[in-house]
């Protein structure tokens, strides 16, 4: 940290790089994932379920492998708001609430590009707990 805070101070940031983002995918453009989710050119590569004891609730981490993107959705039976986590380091240590949406009983977020390092999951929060997929 005091590293990156040096480089910094000494107006050497911009050499400190940023994974670059994925041709075609516009991050927290929520209308590419409607449209990639409408014609199915998505996989799911994590899922979460639950069941508080009122209600069933998912939360899925989708994926497109053509513009490596990915987005989060979240259907249940209680208002959540959904939301990625975004890692470079293998989920040591992460980026949260990116593309927050909610709350409500089924949402989605944006895309956000998840090309290499990066790794992603999808997260739903509700009552003050978070409940997430797996690494992806």
């Amino acid at each position: 940290m005091s590293f990156v805070l040096a480089l910094l101070t000494l107006g050497l940031g911009a050499l400190i790089a940023e994974p670059a983002q994925a041709v075609g995918c516009n991050n927290g453009d929520r209308g590419q994932a409607a449209s990639w989710a409408s014609s199915g050119q998505f996989t799911t590569p994590r899922v979460y379920e639950w069941n508080d004891g009122t209600a069933h609730n998912k939360v899925e981490l989708r994926y497109n492998s053509a513009a490596r993107c990915v987005w989060g959705l979240y259907n249940g039976g209680n208002s959540a708001t959904v939301y990625l986590d975004q890692s470079t380091n293998g989920g040591a240590s992460w980026v949260g609430w990116i593309g927050a949406q909610g709350p409500s009983t089924s949402t989605y977020t944006g895309v956000w590009n998840d090309q290499n390092p990066t790794v992603s999951r999808a997260c739903a929060n509700y009552g003050g707990i978070s409940r997430c997929t797996g690494w992806y």
